[in-house]
Formats: structure tokens, sequence, C-alpha cells
């Protein structure tokens, strides 16, 4: 990870800005990985499965703009079968954090791209992990410095992105500007068509023709398997968010959900 810029010409760089972007850096994967892999959250901890799972470790400096080497945790194979993972995975938690704050640098670099895919990136992380961005973005632009970022993932693949001033400057409006409304609950009925107990999600076709594709609550999501392609009777939150622009997404989540008799409407 090499911090970029004017202010990095010497390759040296202010200790208040590097401690603020290492520490923003680490709450964002993190939060991005609890939104992955768990469901995303307001103000509850962070687990700390996900935390151990995401923590990342500087082992050393080297001058490029100014750059800093990182590392995840050591993988064994406790940490699969902690998260649902199917057997022989190449892709860590970490690895899918990483690769989910990637997308969002990618998305938001070049004059042609769309607010609209990158609201559709950010979305549905949930409000915790757009703070962290939000932190993140704010930091790099007070510091007038962007960012570019090799990822060497478990598997072996490499990525690189490079983010610079206006991207950030990017993300962070959408991130500040970005309002999410307090949920509602609403019950619908329809058939249960996609479930995944490894990432919690599901889709329903509900009654009225329409789709749902939501998270689960984390009792109901090792439950799965016993609503799939049934007819259901689902309790759903429903959380509202409004970026800049005025472009609105509704994020879902299923809190209970019970099978239908063939007579119940």
């Amino acid at each position: 990870m090499a911090l970029t810029g004017a202010p990095t010409a010497q390759h040296t760089v202010p200790v208040s800005t590097l401690g603020a972007f290492l520490t923003n850096l680490q709450e964002s994967v993190s939060a991005v990985a609890q939104a992955v892999y768990g469901r995303p959250t307001t103000s509850a901890s962070i687990p700390r499965d996900i935390r151990d799972a995401t923590a990342l470790s500087a082992s050393a400096t080297y001058p490029s703009s100014f750059g800093v080497a990182m590392y995840g945790p050591p993988i064994d194979a406790d940490q699969y079968d902690l998260f649902g993972e199917l057997p022989g995975r190449l892709h860590t938690v970490l690895d899918e954090a990483v690769n989910k704050v990637l997308d969002i640098v990618d998305l938001s670099e070049g004059a042609s791209s769309s607010n609209d895919l990158l609201t559709e990136q950010l979305a549905p992380l949930g409000p915790r992990a757009l703070k962290h961005i939000s932190a993140l973005t704010a930091g790099l632009t007070d510091a007038n410095v962007g960012a570019r970022v090799t990822w060497r993932a478990h598997e072996g693949s490499v990525r690189r992105s490079n983010w610079t001033l206006p991207g950030v400057q990017r993300v962070r409006q959408l991130c500040e500007e970005s309002e999410f409304t307090e949920a509602e609950r609403i019950t619908v009925t329809g058939w249960l068509g996609t479930a995944s107990s490894f990432h919690g999600k599901v889709e329903i076709r509900t009654d009225n023709g329409d789709t749902i594709r939501a998270n689960t609550d984390e009792e109901l999501t090792g439950r799965l398997d016993l609503y799939f392609n049934k007819r259901v009777s689902a309790e759903v939150k429903v959380t509202r968010v409004v970026f800049a622009g005025g472009r609105e997404r509704r994020l879902y989540s299923v809190l209970n959900i019970r099978k239908l008799q063939d007579d119940e409407t």
C-alpha cells in the first residue's frame, strides 16, 4: 500500500496522516467483512471472529511514494469452518473484504464512471461500513493524497488498484451525503427460490411478482435449507438509503420465516 501525491514526494508523510489512514483502513475492511459475511451493522460491535480474520499487520515500509507492506493473519482450517465456507474455498474472509473495497476504488476512477454503479456497491454495506469508508476518504482528501494498492490473495491472484484524489473525493461525497432511514418491519409471502447459508442471503419471489434479495438474521442463516423452494411467510426489516443525487436503494433483512401450508395465503 503506497500513499501517493505531492505530500509524499520526499518519501515521507506526517505520522498523523499515516496513523489515521491505517486505522481507518483496518476499520473499513473489518466493517465490510461483517457486511459481506454477516449482517451490516449500525452500532453493534463487530464480532471478534470477524476482527481476527481481517486483522492487518504492518511489517515494513519502503520508498515508493510512501509505502507500507501489510499482511493478513495466518490461515488455518478452523477459520474456514467458522464462516461456513465450502471446503477448499480459495478466497479468505480478508480477501473478500479487500476485494470489495477495491471494487469501490476502481468504480470511483475515471470521468465516465457512473455514481449509480458506486451506490450499488456501497448501499448493501450498511451505515457502519459507510461511516468508516467516509472517515478513510476524508483523511486522504484532507491530506491531499491518494493510494496505490497491490493485493496478493491467499490463492495467489494479484490485484492492483490506483486511487486518485478525484476518485477518493467521489466516494467521500457519496458516503457523507447518504441517508439511512429508520428501519420498518413488513411481512411478505412468496416462494424462497435462492438461499445461501454461506453468505446469509435469500431471494424471495413475492405473491405480487416482486423479487426481494435480503440478508438473513444470524440465527436463521443455519436453517435456510428448511425453506428452500418452499412457499413462506417472512418478517422482513426494510431500510431505505438515499444517496447524493437522489438515488434510492432499499435494503432487506429477513428476521423470521415460516413455511406456509397449501391452504394459507
